[in-house]
């Protein structure tokens, strides 16, 4: 009776100690679930190495509570082979000593039932126990991996922050450099402006000066003016006194040719005198001096020409139709203007007039002609009945 009591005894402790690790084992599992379930649903804490070290205490803190729950299954295990064992015991020494009281069987009976039903319930407690064990011990072998993840995702977040803050700090550095250039740059336009004053204060002095060169110039600009309208009065009046000596020539010349011949006469650019060179005999050699005597010679020597084919002096081809008519006007230009053939004579100047626009490249080409073949004309003029 007495090994039954403490039999009765240690299994009453044992199930009050299995009964209360399951409740020990659900409260702290679920506490902690409820946990890390908060952490992950809430939002995600800033991105620190402070958060980082959290992470990592409570990964250390779910596998540690892992351990001391598969610790306490071994335990409780261990408790029901312990319990199982007794009961076993109990039963074999009640039946090798069976009392003659039916009251005492009968108890002893009953309560080896009630501690088989409680082994029963025991054995079912624990592997609901076991089974919730398994998954609680897959929930948080899916945690730790989840944090696991989440502490790389924070490694690899806090290196791209870390990168940023070089770029960061390099942009930085650039705006430094670009607004120490810009305190240059406005340093060297402070000094530009101050140049600009200079010389816009310069520019006013010599803007004064102008304007007094202005005043002296509008008043020379007067007088220019008033001598300019005296002098075209006066070319004016040479204009109309030169067309007065041009209409009493002796023989018609334009204002132009009467002009030119005088200004290269008056410039010593052709002699307007008779020469000594002697005329063949019985020959009246014509006055060609004068603007109007030397263009009556021309005008008589080409009408005494007929030109076959037009030329310089050496390619032109001509006719003589009135021999003694050209024969005295080529002696009397060569007398005023001379002949660049004939060195014993003046020096010729009818190039002159050709470049003063008196004569025209034809009529310069047929008074060469004459000049360089005055013996031509020489020797036929009196066979010719001049």
């Amino acid at each position: 009776m007495k090994l039954g009591l403490m039999a009765l005894a240690a299994l009453t402790a044992a199930i009050i100690f299995v009964g209360c690790g399951p409740a020990v084992g659900r409260a702290t599992g679920g506490n902690a679930g409820s946990g890390d379930t908060a952490t992950m649903a809430g939002e995600t804490p800033g991105v620190t190495n402070d958060n980082l070290t959290v992470v990592n205490e409570n990964l250390a803190s779910q596998e540690a509570l892992l351990v001391g729950q598969e610790k306490a299954l071994g335990k409780h295990q261990a408790e029901l082979e312990n319990l199982k064992e007794i009961v076993t015991a109990f039963e074999s020494n009640s039946t090798n000593k069976k009392s003659s009281a039916d009251v005492t069987v009968g108890e002893i009976k009953a309560v080896a039932e009630e501690v088989s039903n409680m082994s029963d319930q025991l054995e079912n407690d624990m592997a609901a126990q076991g089974q919730h064990l398994e998954e609680e011990i897959s929930m948080m072998h899916f945690r730790i991996t989840s944090l696991e993840e989440q502490s790389t995702f924070i490694q690899n977040l806090l290196g791209d922050i870390q990168d940023e803050a070089e770029a960061i700090r390099y942009s930085v550095s650039t705006i430094v450099d670009e607004i120490q250039k810009s305190d240059e740059s406005v340093e060297q336009l402070i000094y530009s402006f101050d140049s600009i004053v200079s010389t816009t204060e310069d520019f006013q002095g010599q803007l004064t000066s102008l304007e007094d060169q202005a005043a002296f110039l509008n008043v020379a600009i007067e007088q220019s003016t008033s001598a300019i309208e005296q002098l075209d009065d006066a070319l004016e009046e040479v204009s109309e006194t030169q067309e007065e000596l041009a209409e009493s020539s002796n023989y018609p010349v334009t204002i132009e040719q009467f002009t030119s011949y005088a200004n290269l006469s008056g410039d010593g650019l052709i002699n307007d005198e008779i020469n000594s060179l002697p005329a063949p005999e019985a020959m009246i050699v014509p006055d060609c001096t004068g603007p109007d005597g030397s263009r009556e010679c021309i005008d008589k020597l080409v009408s005494s020409v007929i030109v076959g084919i037009d030329g310089t002096y050496e390619s032109i081809q001509l006719s003589i139709e009135n021999f003694c008519q050209a024969a005295e006007s080529a002696y009397g230009l060569e007398r005023v203007h001379g002949n660049r053939w004939d060195s014993t004579v003046q020096s010729d100047v009818t190039g002159t007039l050709l470049n003063a626009g008196f004569i025209s490249e034809t009529e310069f080409s047929i008074i060469q002609w004459s000049l360089k073949n005055r013996s031509i004309l020489e020797d036929g003029y009196p066979s010719k009945g001049c």
